[in-house]
């Protein structure tokens, strides 16, 4: 067993755990980091679109992390029709997510946090007077536990809201940087879609996802006749459950995936648990400073007050999208490419695109979009959106 306590003991070196290990450390307190992988950052499972405008607000990836600046997004409809978006006003980046990580850890053994390695945690009890972690044959004490495990964390808690996912890395003539796809396609990729995220000239992060059906048979067949060669294969389950009931259990905090901090329509997650992490880390530091536990109250209070309107809508609108028919898809994609939505979508937030599709798309277009769902319970969720 350690011989001394700590503060938080972390299970998790990713986004989520690392911004509040930097975040508590800053703030005095005693911080240790649990990472199962035997490198921070490896392997990289996130294809890593974020907008260094709201990253400012928090922690914003060094220049050396950014891989490729996002010009434009284009959708394509299950026939192939497409609509591209400009996005050059964004500010939004493709960043290499195991970099940002060991960025991350860093900064947090700079302000005095430990982190440690192939060490995984495999269990936790709560005492009177905290928490025994137990990881890598070893026991810890500490005050609080925070749970930043990811997709094993929210699997305990959601198991419904994962999707199994294929992701590539690949290197081909087609790939164009600065260019983003989604590829929409009911029967290919129900409940989801496939995107390709260039990361340079010719070199892309490319990937498939979808309820019931075989992920990497469904990528293999979306690179079918491009060409190119697969640098890197990935399995990873991507979450779309929204937000857990609860952040915080008794003296166990959950921050990141694991508190399902991660868009219930596209999995992207790195500012929501960034977020996440520091304001998780400032509610516990309130705790411990003040002794007394019902501080962690403000934790999620307040990572709702910025996230949570939006949360709602993406979930919402998810719950829309998994009904849709190709010929649903294909009516949505014309929509999109009227010139009233697509300018104001150029100059709208990226990281709350659900709340900025539906301004663009204003409430008469949100009733054309009504108009072709076939379900009456789709439609008049739908409506109840723009109210």
């Amino acid at each position: 067993m350690s011989s001394t306590p700590y503060d938080v003991v972390i299970g998790g070196g990713s986004v989520g755990g690392l911004s509040f290990a930097s975040e508590a450390a800053s703030l005095g307190l005693s911080v240790l980091v649990l990472e199962e992988d035997r490198e921070i950052g490896e392997p990289e499972k996130c294809d890593g679109l974020v907008s260094l405008r709201a990253m400012g607000e928090y922690i914003a990836p060094e220049k050396d992390c950014i891989q490729s600046r996002v010009r434009s997004g284009t959708v394509f409809s299950p026939s192939g029709a497409s609509t591209t978006l400009d996005a050059s006003r964004l500010d939004v980046v493709v960043i290499d997510r195991g970099a940002y990580d060991r960025q991350l850890a860093e900064l947090a053994v700079s302000r005095g946090a430990k982190v440690l390695t192939s060490s995984r945690v495999i269990g936790t009890e709560t005492t009177p007077g905290g928490v025994r972690v137990k990881a890598g044959g070893e026991e810890y004490r500490c005050a609080y536990y925070v749970d930043a495990t990811g997709p094993s964390g929210v699997i305990r808690r959601n198991r419904l809201g994962l999707i199994p996912a294929a992701k590539y890395e690949v290197r081909g003539r087609w790939v164009r940087d600065g260019e983003v796809e989604v590829h929409l396609d009911r029967r290919k990729y129900p409940g989801f879609f496939a995107w390709v995220i260039p990361r340079g000239d010719d070199i892309a992060k490319v990937g498939a996802a979808g309820f019931g059906v075989n992920s990497f048979r469904a990528l293999e067949s979306f690179l079918a006749g491009r060409g190119g060669e697969v640098l890197k294969k990935v399995a990873a389950p991507i979450y779309v459950g929204g937000p857990v009931a609860d952040f915080v259990s008794g003296r166990t905090i959950l921050v990141g995936e694991a508190a399902g901090q991660v868009k219930p329509t596209t999995a992207g997650g790195i500012l929501a648990s960034v977020a996440g992490g520091i304001t998780a880390a400032r509610s516990v530091w309130k705790a411990l400073t003040r002794k007394d536990p019902t501080e962690l109250g403000g934790y999620q209070r307040s990572w709702e007050n910025r996230f949570g309107t939006e949360f709602r809508t993406m979930k919402r609108l998810r719950g829309i999208f998994e009904g849709l028919s190709n010929d649903d898809l294909e009516r949505i994609v014309s929509l999109l490419s009227s010139k009233r939505v697509s300018e104001r979508l150029a100059s709208a937030d990226f990281d709350f695109h659900a709340t900025a599709l539906l301004s663009a798309v204003g409430v008469k277009g949100t009733l054309q979009l009504a108009g072709v769902l076939i379900s009456a319970e789709a439609r008049q969720a739908l409506a109840s959106l723009v109210r």
